[in-house]
């Protein structure tokens, strides 16, 4: 501000607005810190557990089997769910078994120790039934269903704290498919498989 000969004179601040600025109330300090605490805490317990979480195994819709592909094989467990198997990352091995009769394929991804198994639901998947889950960090479920929105199976996967995967696929007609503890990159491609999972024309249009 300037008076009459053009100098600058200093704002003078009324004693009651000055009072007003000085005197907020106590608690609005500590009040916004610990908001500000709060939130800070809530999104890095978040940030770390997104870390932590492997992506989630997508989800298999069961539709009536499309023509095969070059290139690709097609397996038929014992109660007719049918997997697509590329040549190229996978091979096939299949043994009879007499008790229950049947059919067991262990489909082994290549230059690894990685596999999937189809047979039946039985003794075979104990482990990926009982123990796995106990030991595991994470534990999921979801529902199985086809294009037409039907209940088919169920879909179980977890991680343990070596951050290896393990998933097991129960289908409501008996057949199952599972791998154990498998590395996320390997596991992501046996997932290729299990997403495959199709019936005959016949079997999906009368379900």
């Amino acid at each position: 501000m300037e008076d009459a000969t053009g100098r600058s004179t200093p704002t003078i601040l009324h004693p009651f607005a000055k009072q007003k600025l000085l005197e907020s109330p106590k608690w609005v300090v500590p009040t916004v810190l610990g908001v500000v605490s709060v939130s800070s805490v809530a999104i890095y317990l978040l940030s770390l557990r997104s870390s932590r979480v492997p992506s989630v195994p997508p989800a298999i819709v069961v539709s009536a089997c499309p023509d095969l592909a070059p290139g690709v094989r097609r397996i038929t467990s014992d109660f007719g769910t049918r997997f697509d198997v590329s040549d190229k990352a996978f091979t096939v091995h299949a043994g009879a078994r007499d008790m229950p009769p049947g059919l067991l394929y262990v489909v082994k991804l290549k230059d690894a120790d990685a596999n999937i198994v189809v047979w039946r639901d039985d003794d075979v998947f104990r482990d990926l039934k009982t123990a796995f889950p106990v030991f595991s960090e994470h534990v999921e479920q979801r529902s199985i269903r086809t294009t037409r929105e039907r209940l088919v199976g169920t879909d179980r996967w977890g991680y343990l704290k070596s951050r290896e995967r393990w998933r097991y696929v129960r289908f409501s007609s008996g057949d199952a498919v599972g791998y154990g503890p498998t590395l996320p990159k390997e596991a992501s491609v046996l997932d290729q498989v299990l997403g495959s999972a199709c019936l005959s024309r016949d079997t999906y249009f009368l379900k």
